[in-house]
């Protein structure tokens, strides 16, 4: 699975996790509520019309009121008159008035031909605990009772209530349940559904009824229920489209609901895990545009499922599938959002690297890609007030497109810009990259500031279409770049296998050291004189299985690069004062050199090191040199020489590789304590047929004795070099013509053939 699929999902998760939090803190009960009476207004349906709702505007159950309860005593007898099945009184009678009055009630609920009920209340108060409320003895003996229990919620709502109403050990059905003639267990609720037209449930006032001019054929076989509009608990509730009605309504409806069959629930666990699992599956295509198809898909399932619930009267919670598609949602914008910033710079409204990373056009077409580096970039920036910050930039890109014509400039980290350009002809592009470098000869005006600009640049004109690769390889090549030596570098075509191989190098390198991959091989050094040896040079090679010899330049500058460099080194060293050992054993006293990078000669560790291995392998100190490679990369020189003077009082031999050429400098040579030069090769290969070259090796061979330090010839590949050598007065020389690098074996055996005959060349 790719980061991005990985992302996503992690993304489908979190947004689950977090709906589930909410729902399970009740957070979302309003959004919940708020679809459902939406719901009540999608779908309208007829009630069954057997249940009929007699309204009071008084309370009926008033002490203080007689006339109530005579009003409600004449209603049943006129109720029995019209064959009404059944009658149920919803209110509760806890108090008396005065005695005639409560015992013709009670006579009139027991003499009732069909069935008449009490409701008998039972509320849950503030501290949890629920409370009976029931009708006093002198009008409830002898009476039926039923439950009567409903939770309005803080909206003032009540969205299910029970079959069965319990209080302590008593039980007795709930009037809802009761009215339906339906069945059910202690403590199961179901939802009242309030997708009942109010319209076809049958309804009368209390005035209505005993009106002496009333029909009521058409109550007979009817259930009645008779409740009070303003009763003196307060307990109205409301219920979607209107506020402050009697709960004897909500319990007809109920019992609506019961008698149509099809209310039930749907545990919202399972609408979740199904909208989980869509945006998972979802967020794993690979195409965007049917991914999208597919988040559309989910969005659209939501209002679906209301509709779809609404029609088959189930209850489920919709809130937090509303919120986990928002925060998905969210969470995918935000990253869409940082994306669209990552393409834009902030400061100058140019388009980043990301940006050219990303563009497609780029991938087909496969131009040449360019990377300016733009020198001192944030010593210049230090300099200018940070509201020129981006006019600087701009002045620089805006140089570069006067040269670059209709190609976008492209911003990276800092002091890195970048655009494509069609032309790849190597010869082309320095030509074209040149000019640019002319153009930046003069300054900048920033502000009221001139600024100097120094620029080089990589080119990568790879034809592969990984637009990301060929930029980070250009950026590489252009980080390499100086404005003396190489202001303009072309990347090298490297194919896919190689780089992968080059990329894992630095982690195949100690298990080389471990099994012999990389080994040691020598070079003698010789007196130009008599060709008697007089030292070696320790030469580190590989050879890989698989790939065969691997260039030292290439697994080095890995060492360097992945801080492995001290490794390889101690590892040369060992295996160089353990071949010192065995040339001294085969009676050859020769001392033995092993180049040291630059970069190590920073630190005190190096001293440690070379201290240690002369210990542990037993050599002697003074006839080991130690050849400082690339003197340019001493970044203190003072630093540096405290560490080469504790390497000199070991006794070693300090000698200073490759002079002549680079930055291996005259201040370097002033500065640190070689005893020994090597005059590079580049002067020694041509000074047989350059009369420059030779005048350069004259004057470093006599520079040599004016500071009585030795002058070694390195690179010497044919006689004729030799010879002019010897006429030069050079002492000690290497090279092809003398000797390859060999083994130990080869250079105790050249030794052995040098003691009676003369310099031969061993290749």
């Amino acid at each position: 699975m790719g980061p991005k699929r990985l992302e996503r999902l992690k993304h489908v998760f979190w947004a689950g996790a977090i709906s589930l939090v909410l729902a399970t803190l009740t957070l979302l009960t309003p959004i919940d509520q708020f679809v459902w009476m939406a719901q009540s207004r999608i779908v309208s349906q007829p009630a069954s019309g057997d249940i009929v709702f007699i309204s009071s505007e008084q309370d009926l159950t008033a002490p203080d009121r007689p006339e109530g309860r005579r009003a409600l005593t004449q209603l049943l007898r006129r109720l029995d008159e019209a064959g009404a099945r059944a009658a149920y009184i919803d209110g509760v009678f806890d108090r008396p008035t005065n005695p005639v009055t409560d015992d013709d009630l009670n006579t009139a609920l027991r003499q009732f031909s069909g069935r008449a009920f009490l409701v008998q209340n039972v509320r849950t108060g503030l501290n949890g605990k629920s409370a009976r409320n029931r009708s006093i003895p002198a009008i409830a003996d002898g009476v039926q009772q039923v439950g009567g229990h409903l939770y309005k919620n803080f909206m003032g709502y009540a969205w299910d209530t029970v079959y069965v109403v319990e209080h302590g050990e008593s039980e007795l059905p709930s009037l809802a349940a009761h009215l339906a003639g339906i069945e059910g267990k202690p403590g199961q609720l179901f939802p009242i559904s309030y997708n009942f037209s109010l319209d076809t449930i049958p309804s009368l006032t209390l005035s209505e009824v005993l009106s002496p001019d009333a029909d009521l054929s058409e109550l007979a076989d009817k259930s009645i229920v008779v409740g009070s509009e303003n009763r003196a608990d307060g307990a109205n509730f409301n219920i979607p489209g209107l506020t402050e009605v009697s709960p004897t309504l909500v319990h007809v409806l109920a019992a609506e609901t019961l008698k149509t069959g099809q209310a039930g629930y749907l545990p919202a666990i399972w609408s979740a895990l199904c909208l989980v699992l869509g945006l998972a599956l979802a967020s794993q295509i690979t195409s965007a545009q049917k991914r999208r198809l597919g988040y559309a898909a989910m969005v659209l399932s939501v209002p679906v499922l209301i509709v779809v619930a609404a029609h088959l009267d189930i209850r489920t919670g919709f809130a937090h599938l509303m919120v986990m598609l928002a925060i998905f949602g969210g969470l995918r914008l935000r990253k869409s959002w940082a994306k669209s910033f990552a393409l834009v710079d902030p400061e100058t409204d140019l388009p980043t690297f990301a940006a050219l990373e990303a563009d497609r056009e780029i991938a087909e077409n496969v131009p040449a890609i360019i990377v300016a580096r733009i020198h001192r970039f944030e010593q210049v920036r230090r300099t200018l007030p940070k509201e020129l910050h981006s006019e600087y930039v701009l002045r620089i890109t805006s140089r570069l497109k006067a040269a670059t014509q209709d190609a976008t400039i492209y911003l990276g980290q800092g002091h890195l810009i970048a655009w494509t350009i069609a032309e790849k002809e190597p010869a082309l592009l320095l030509e074209h990259l040149e000019g640019l470098r002319a153009l930046f000869s003069s300054p900048l005006m920033v502000g009221d500031q001139q600024v100097d600009v120094g620029i080089t640049f990589g080119v990568d004109i790879t034809p592969s279409p990984m637009v990301a690769r060929r930029l980070a390889s250009a950026v590489d090549v252009a980080e390499k770049t100086n404005e003396t030596f190489e202001p303009i570098a072309i990347a090298d075509s490297t194919s896919e296998e190689d780089l992968i191989w080059n990329i894992s190098l630095q982690a195949r390198i100690d298990a080389a050291m471990a099994n012999g991959e990389i080994y040691l091989v020598y070079q003698p050094k010789v007196t130009v004189q008599t060709g008697e040896i007089v030292g070696v040079e320790a030469l580190v090679r590989w050879k890989d299985p698989d790939k065969g010899h691997i260039p030292p330049d290439s697994f080095i500058r890995q060492c360097e690069t992945a801080g492995r460099m001290s490794q390889l080194t101690k590892f040369v060293l060992e295996e160089a004062c353990k071949a010192g050992k065995a040339f001294e054993a085969a009676g050859l006293h020769i001392p033995v050199a092993v180049n040291i990078s630059a970069t190590l000669v920073h630190e005190r560790a190096i001293v440690q090191l070379v201290s240690k291995v002369l210990s542990n392998t037993d050599f002697d100190a003074r006839r080991l040199t130690l050849e400082i490679t690339e003197t340019y990369r001493i970044s203190n020189l003072e630093h540096a020489g405290h560490i080469l003077e504790e390497l000199s009082a070991l006794g070693i031999k300090i000698s200073m590789d490759d002079f002549g050429v680079g930055a291996a400098s005259l201040e370097a040579l002033l500065r640190l304590p070689f005893s020994e030069l090597k005059v590079d090769r580049l002067f020694i290969s041509q000074m047989a047929v350059d009369t420059k070259a030779e005048g350069i090796v004259r004057n470093v061979l006599q520079l040599g004795r004016d500071l009585r330090i030795i002058v070694v010839a390195e690179g010497v590949e044919d006689s004729r070099t030799l010879t002019k050598l010897r006429e030069s007065g050079c002492l000690v020389a290497q090279g092809f013509a003398i000797s390859r690098p060999v083994d130990i074996d080869s250079i105790i055996e050249f030794q052995k053939d040098s003691q009676s005959q003369m310099l031969t060349n061993m290749v």
